[in-house]
């Protein structure tokens, strides 16, 4: 039986390096870009479908590589192979946030330079409602849990108010990381190209806002698990099932949902 089973685990893990490898240097369908482009309303050209392929790309690699450092990291640490879901989504979602920052943005041509807005760019042009306040909402809830969890502390004395004192720091300081790059990405300069290529270019300036807003709420959600997990506060019956489920489960499948929201890009005019 656990030959089986050990069999079954390294099958798993090798199926799991090979599909890394393949989404690392493998080709980008033609369906991805097609994707991309319905939900963005954007006619895809000669000039800038090379320009999507590159974007989907890097994104498809990083949220892949994500994923498997995700599931082989705690495997490393407690010596289990099991995947552990929270841990394999974290991954995922942060290999998300770290391709948006590294994806090749919109090349300048020979002799061109980058050009202001005339209309300042706003996080409202690329983001709904509940996408502008999705990591700030994460952030208040993270440092609510926090007191909670520290007014508490004396009925439940078994609760580590310590590694409670860590996932504060680290879901606020994840959050920040995420409004400080949607920031950058907002303010990233554009250069002058045709209108189709700027147009792609917004699209993925769009996409990355989306992705970063999502990705911020679904890690720091992760660490107020882990926030009430230390402290030990919650019932041991079906509430700390409930709430787990909720911000290891809920969270990620809306935050899935916000990085998708089908929200045209804004196109501020350029000088």
């Amino acid at each position: 039986m656990s030959v089986s089973l050990n069999a079954i685990i390294v099958l798993a893990v090798g199926l799991l390096l090979v599909t890394t490898a393949r989404a690392v240097v493998g080709v980008v369908p033609r369906r991805r870009v097609e994707e991309f482009a319905r939900l963005h309303t954007l006619p895809v050209t000669v000039a800038n479908g090379n320009q999507i392929i590159v974007y989907r790309a890097a994104t498809r690699r990083w949220r892949a590589v994500g994923f498997a450092l995700g599931v082989l990291i705690p495997a490393a640490v407690t010596g289990s192979f099991l995947i552990t879901f929270p841990w394999a989504l974290a991954g995922w979602f942060a290999g998300a946030a770290v391709a948006e920052l590294r994806v090749a943005h919109l090349d300048r041509s020979p002799g061109t330079r980058a050009s202001a807005s005339l209309t300042p760019r706003r996080t409202s042009d690329y983001l709904p409602r509940a996408g502008r306040w999705a990591v700030p909402g994460a952030m208040a809830c993270c440092l609510a849990s926090a007191i909670l969890c520290a007014v508490r502390h004396g009925a439940h004395p078994a609760g580590d108010l310590s590694e409670v004192g860590l996932w504060t720091g680290l879901g606020v300081g994840t959050g920040a990381v995420a409004l400080a790059a949607q920031r950058h990405i907002l303010r990233r300069p554009q250069p002058l190209a045709s209108p189709d290529r700027t147009a792609a270019d917004d699209a993925i300036r769009s996409r990355s806002m989306h992705v970063l807003a999502a990705s911020g709420m679904v890690l720091v959600g992760l660490c107020v698990s882990a926030q009430l997990s230390a402290a030990d506060i919650l019932p041991p019956d079906n509430t700390a099932t409930a709430v787990h489920a909720l911000l290891g489960i809920g969270v990620p499948l809306l935050g899935r949902i916000l990085a998708y929201w089908p929200s045209p890009p804004a196109t501020p005019d350029s000088a």
